[in-house]
């Protein structure tokens, strides 16, 4: 399939234009790299994008992450990229005057983005491709489904499944149709292999209010069937994660819908005791592999490359207790490379490290008692460039402002946000990505319900949830500075508080580059949660890192 068959589709069909997701029926999760239509058409790699095909040009809508990336990808003369904040929507109101006939997947979006999209732009006429002309979105590849034990989850099927048993029959409903596969994967304690880095089982599933459960992986063509017995019935559903697709489905049965946000979202991100602390286990196990591969990088990173930054990473990394593979493609970005926020290497772009710039390493691991994300942006060489060490200096400064925060509950994400982007503010400086986002339990690195980003999402946080802080700074052809911990949200026991408090406490255990800060730019207060925080690092580690390197842990985590 090419962007030319597309454009011939559109005349034969008297088609104006066709908009095309990323996603494919499971919408917001991830997806295997052959059933990227963005990737096959125009060779996009990135995480998110849409791609509108008109009869005579190409457009592919980005976000700020994705600016320079997508430039480089695709072909000036077929794709016109375009980096904003707007959704496809908005950017269609702002760059179309004429009535036009637009198709699209009703399986590759949702009930709100389909209603918007008829809702607000009346000009237009949007039609469903049943025919999907597309090809299918989804692989036939068999893959294996496993039990993630009670042992890891913490709590059983028939708990959580009386959670959302509760939740319908309190809502007065016959059942409730989930299509988030990472909440179906949470419900059922099911993961199963079928993505490399994320080990959600895909699948909807239905819940009637008597505890029955549907599930359906491949077979969707069975949903008719399955949920003909519920006509006139009244079935929940999230019209943010649903299909339109499944919507049609409902009409066609005379099943009426309750649109109501998915709970499990909610659950799932407060983690359980037994979560909790398997996140603080997989977190010890993780530091020693990066602080290994620290020790390893002083010593040898003359004559490496990005891909053997890679490889080298992940060889310390499998050798932990239940390691299952990475949660996210590792990005090693050396200097100008840096400056691409996603950027993986390729043997196409792989960069060979020389002394003066600084390489960014963004990696992760999926072991079954949790997932880990982390950003080190670490020195290589001698580094007399001032501006690396005060713009690392003043991320390092974003960072502190979230990790030191106290906030009452009900606060939302985009609050905490502020507090980062100020630090920057001062010195001019921005980013153009979120400063946090949840993390699942062996589930995937990204979820929600909420974020910690300039966005309107008002989910607040919550003690036990596990988020990002993850402020960078970014120079085009220069280089890239992201310092990112995990940590947990808990309260805040200040008896001198008046009202009740809620606070970050950290769950990455791993030294930050001091050869990259400028501590005169540091506040006291600042110097003493860096300090405290090596501290802390040193505390937990000392004793599990090999002899040879209790030197070298003890002068990173020296107090400055």
């Amino acid at each position: 399939m090419d962007i030319k068959t597309i454009q011939k589709e559109l005349s034969k069909n008297k088609w104006d234009a066709y908009i095309i997701t990323r996603n494919n029926m499971f919408l917001g999760q991830d997806i295997l790299p052959t059933e990227n239509k963005i990737l096959e058409l125009c060779g996009f790699t990135g995480s998110s994008g849409t791609l509108i095909i008109f009869k005579d040009k190409n457009y592919l809508l980005v976000d700020g992450r994705y600016e320079i990336q997508a430039a480089q990808e695709t072909d000036p003369s077929a794709i016109n990229v375009v980096c904003t904040t707007d959704s496809t929507a908005t950017w269609l109101q702002k760059n179309t005057t004429t009535p036009l006939t637009i198709a699209y997947d009703p399986w590759c979006h949702s009930i709100n983005e389909t209603d918007y999209w008829n809702r607000t732009l009346k000009q237009h006429h949007f039609i469903e491709d049943t025919k999907q002309i597309l090809g299918p979105r989804i692989s036939s590849n068999q893959s294996d489904i496993f039990e993630h034990d009670i042992e890891f989850a913490g709590l059983s099927v028939d708990e959580k499944i009386s959670y959302i048993t509760n939740f319908i029959q309190e809502n007065k409903l016959d059942g409730y149709f989930l299509c988030e596969p990472d909440s179906v994967s949470w419900l059922l304690n099911l993961r199963s292999h079928t993505l490399p880095n994320t080990p959600i089982l895909r699948a909807f599933s239905f819940i009637s209010k008597n505890g029955e459960i549907s599930l359906f992986t491949t077979n969707f063509n069975t949903i008719e069937k399955e949920l003909s017995a519920y006509k006139g019935q009244n079935i929940g559903i999230s019209t943010h994660s649903t299909p339109k697709q499944i919507h049609s489905i409902f009409k066609k049965l005379k099943i009426w819908t309750t649109p109501l946000q998915n709970p499990i979202q909610k659950w799932k991100s407060i983690k359980n005791a037994v979560e909790l602390q398997g996140f603080k286990n997989a977190h010890l196990r993780d530091a020693i592999a990066l602080c290994s591969f620290l020790y390893w990088f002083e010593n040898n990173w003359q004559g490496q490359t990005e891909l053997s930054i890679v490889e080298k990473l992940y060889s310390l990394r499998k050798q932990n207790k239940y390691f299952q593979g990475n949660s996210f493609e590792t990005i090693a970005g050396f200097a100008a490379n840096g400056a691409i926020v996603h950027y993986q290497p390729s043997t196409q772009t792989n960069q060979k490290l020389q002394s003066g710039s600084v390489l960014l390493l963004d990696s992760g691991a999926q072991y079954l008692d949790a997932t880990t994300d982390v950003t080190r942006t670490i020195a290589v060489g001698h580094i007399e460039n001032q501006q690396i060490i005060d713009s690392f200096t003043q991320v390092l400064k974003s960072h502190i402002a979230v990790a030191t925060a106290k906030f009452p509950q009900g606060t939302s994400g985009n609050t905490i946000d502020a507090l980062a982007r100020q630090q920057l503010w001062q010195f001019g400086k921005e980013y153009k990505h979120g400063t946090g986002h949840g993390v699942g339990c062996f589930l995937n690195v990204h979820e929600g319900p909420f974020s910690i980003s300039s966005s309107r999402n008002q989910s607040p946080l919550e003690a036990g949830q596990i988020t990002s802080i993850e402020p960078g700074y970014y120079v085009e052809n220069q280089y890239g500075i992201r310092i990112e911990n995990l940590a947990y949200i808990c309260q805040d026991n200040n008896p001198n508080f008046p009202n009740p408090m809620l606070k970050f406490e950290p769950l990455t255990l791993v030294p930050i580059d001091k050869r990259l800060i400028n501590k005169y730019l540091l506040t006291k207060q600042e110097l003493l949660w860096l300090n405290e925080y090596h501290q802390t690092v040193f505390r937990h580690l000392n004793q599990v890192l090999p002899a040879e390197m209790q030197s070298w842990l003890s002068e990173a985590c020296a107090p400055i």
